[in-house]
């Protein structure tokens, strides 16, 4: 066995037998300490950017990206059935990860490249940041100081569709069709919760205010994005 091989299962060997103690860590802190289980979302969010930040496997890291993607989709919905508060912490650090991640992954060639690798990224600090911006609007808007104020609602559906537009004319202007389809994906959620949830939970000027805000930041968006306007930037 070579010295290239040697080292490859040592840093395989290590990296399982870390995970592992980690796990059982994991374990006997929910089961010995009582710690409540919805911390256990910020456990698996560690265990996510670990993966990530390791590069596990080193030909292909593609462990962190799905762990990362599956804690953001999991937290969302453990927050929507429970409503905790407690996992508020775990879906920031998920946010946190993922952005990281992306930052730290994007500068090299070949991971922009890989485009397995980069939707996996992409798509998970997409479904962190929409489950995280919902759960953490929930708490403090509609459970919190704007609980009577119904002009809250129009803070989630302008706020996905202004990042969702951004994203979209970014990844145009550079070239990246994964970081516009992300804004895509946010374009979704947002035009999903405008027709389904304000058209008839909202009346009157908000209404109004919410399907003109959305229509200028589309409008504003196809502008942008409009050929003649990519060149002259």
């Amino acid at each position: 066995m070579n010295a290239t091989m040697s080292t490859k299962w040592d840093v395989r060997v290590l990296a399982v037998a870390g995970a592992g103690m980690m796990g059982l860590a994991g374990v006997f802190l929910w089961r010995d300490l009582q710690v409540a289980h919805e911390l256990l979302l910020a456990v698996a969010a560690v265990l996510a950017a670990s993966l990530a930040l390791a590069e596990v496997p080193r030909h292909r890291p593609l462990a962190g990206p799905i762990a990362l993607l599956l804690t953001g989709l999991c937290g969302g919905l453990w927050y929507a059935a429970t409503k905790s508060g407690l996992l508020l912490a775990g879906l920031g650090l998920t946010v946190l990860a993922s952005a990281v991640t992306v930052a730290r992954t994007w500068r090299r060639t070949e991971a922009r490249e890989d485009k397995v690798q980069a939707c996996l990224l992409w798509y998970g600090l997409t479904a962190a940041v929409i489950a995280a911006s919902w759960a953490f609007y929930f708490h403090f808007f509609t459970l919190g100081f704007a609980a009577d104020d119904l002009a809250r609602r129009l803070v989630l559906t302008l706020g996905w569709l202004a990042a969702g537009v951004g994203l979209v004319v970014y990844g145009r202007l550079r070239g990246e069709s994964v970081i516009r389809d992300a804004g895509f994906a946010f374009i979704a959620v947002a035009l999903g919760k405008a027709l389904a949830y304000d058209t008839t939970h909202l009346s009157g000027t908000l209404r109004v205010a919410c399907f003109a805000g959305a229509g200028a930041l589309m409008l504003g968006g196809a502008w942008l994005s409009s050929p003649r306007t990519a060149r002259s930037a």
